[in-house]
């Protein structure tokens, strides 16, 4: 069985292809690299050759730059009113990576069973 050359730095999807009831004849195929825009894909749960679905969602990335920009939105607040006053928080300054997709992880799925086929994680 040849194996398939991974990138260390792509994340692929993988397809498993079941040839008979038995784990031990499982093969997976790396389709691709994943990324932000959708990839064509065969599903392995329905067995058609889709378009993936990209959902953003919250990951690693997203929450230390919320973290990093109330932090830092701390540290002037108190130069600016020499008190503890989260003025980041209070503006919602620190909420901004949550409304960027390019911070978010994007989660591909199939468009017609809705099975999760992978997810790109920016960190």
């Amino acid at each position: 069985m040849a194996q398939v050359p991974v990138d260390s730095g792509q994340n692929y999807v993988l397809v498993f292809i079941f040839l008979s009831s038995s784990l031990s004849s499982c093969r997976a195929a790396a389709v691709g690299p994943l990324g932000d825009s959708p990839v064509q894909v065969v599903c392995p749960s329905c067995h058609q050759a889709v378009l993936t679905k990209v959902d953003p969602t919250s990951g690693l990335l997203t929450y230390l730059l919320c973290g990093g920009l109330f932090f830092c939105g701390n540290i002037i607040s108190k130069t600016m009113c020499f008190t503890y006053c989260p003025l980041s928080f209070v503006l919602g300054c620190c909420l901004i990576p949550f409304c960027v997709d390019r911070l978010r992880d994007a989660r591909h799925s199939c468009p017609t069973c809705k099975t999760v086929l992978g997810v790109y994680k920016r960190l």
